[in-house]
């Protein structure tokens, strides 16, 4: 933990200032340590990344262990997430287990990134700070954080730790692990705030946004991306085998998303892939493939296997329509706001706080 991340954090119960306490230090980093709060919270620093969860002790047991004499007498052992609880671990659990089985920057996931947050390009980001909520394994920060940006990653899940891995190289990023539902940073401290591909596996997406907007100056910006609901008949489809799959245990789900993935790699991909880049027949093949086949033409097989086990193994996903977000916009009563689709698979949407 760098000392620029301290200057944003405050305590996501009474929004009052942490004192860090220093077990282990690493150049001009903190390795090891404490968040301590004037209120009684006191959350760990573990291998640079503030944990700021309420069972944080309970997650780093070795921790614990290892600085025993050096923590307060009692520690907090439950993770206050109120009402949807069993949601929201296992939602931790099985993305955490998710981006340590699928953890490698294959690509660089550069147009990826700008897919996602079109109309802005990589000229928005030189200068600002901003923050990435849900970061997962790291490939949206990563591009942020090239393009210039100052970043801070959040994730709930063990997921943080495979970002760190992905990110070390870049000092202009910071990490932490915490509930986007009590987000420990001042308001207002950040030029920009976006969550691609996160709002929709929570319990209450819309309430999931609204704790962006305060996060980000007036003037700073606020987009994210989710799923679409213009494929009723696919979605349908797939919540149904859902039903089943997302009750397996973690090694099942492993395995057929390894051999769903297969099935479509060999069975449509890769025969896209060969027959769009055939003379004479490629042109057919681009006008008659399905826009799936074209979304994941650039990806290796990881890539696929990684979202087939999202389909089948996250425990919600909600879908979403042009009017639902705009709704969101205005309650949230964001200006210069937009949203727009990716295809049939998902929907952008952008505003601006007053």
């Amino acid at each position: 933990m760098r000392s620029k991340l301290f200057e944003w954090l405050v305590c996501p119960g009474c929004s009052g200032p942490f004192t860090q306490i220093v077990f282990s230090r690493e150049h001009d980093e903190v390795v090891d340590g404490l968040l301590t709060c004037p209120c009684g919270r006191v959350y760990p620093i573990v291998d640079t990344i503030p944990r700021v969860l309420d069972d944080a002790f309970a997650l780093f047991p070795e921790f614990s262990r290892r600085y025993a004499a050096r923590l307060p007498a009692s520690l907090p052992t439950s993770h206050a997430i109120g009402p949807n609880a069993s949601v929201v671990r296992r939602t931790r659990e099985s993305f955490g287990y998710q981006w340590t089985l699928f953890p490698e920057m294959v690509i660089d996931f550069r147009e990826n990134f700008l897919r996602y947050i079109h109309p802005l390009d990589e000229s928005f980001f030189p200068g600002k700070v901003g923050i990435d909520v849900g970061c997962g394994f790291g490939r949206h920060i990563h591009n942020a954080a090239n393009f210039g940006a100052e970043m801070v990653g959040v994730d709930i899940s063990a997921a943080i730790d495979v970002t760190r891995r992905n990110t070390r190289h870049l000092p202009n990023v910071h990490l932490v692990q915490a509930d986007l539902y009590r987000l420990p940073f001042r308001e207002e401290s950040f030029d920009f705030a976006y969550s691609i591909g996160v709002l929709h596996h929570l319990p209450d997406p819309e309430a999931g946004f609204q704790r962006l907007v305060p996060l980000v100056k007036s003037g700073g910006a606020v987009f994210i991306w989710v799923y679409s609901r213009s494929r009723p008949t696919v979605n349908f489809l797939l919540e149904s085998v859902r039903a089943a799959t997302t009750r397996l245990p973690r090694g099942i789900q492993r395995r057929i998303s390894f051999i769903a993935a297969a099935i479509d790699w060999a069975g449509f991909i890769i025969p896209y892939r060969v027959g769009s880049s055939l003379p004479y027949l490629g042109p057919f093949v681009e006008r008659i493939a399905f826009p799936r086949l074209k979304a994941y033409k650039p990806y290796p097989f990881q890539v696929v296997c990684a979202d087939w086990f999202d389909r089948l193994a996250a425990p919600v996903r909600f879908y979403f329509d042009c009017p639902d977000l705009e709704g969101w916009l205005r309650r949230a009563k964001l200006d210069h706001t937009m949203v727009s689709a990716t295809g049939l698979f998902g929907w952008r949407a952008y505003g601006e706080r007053p």
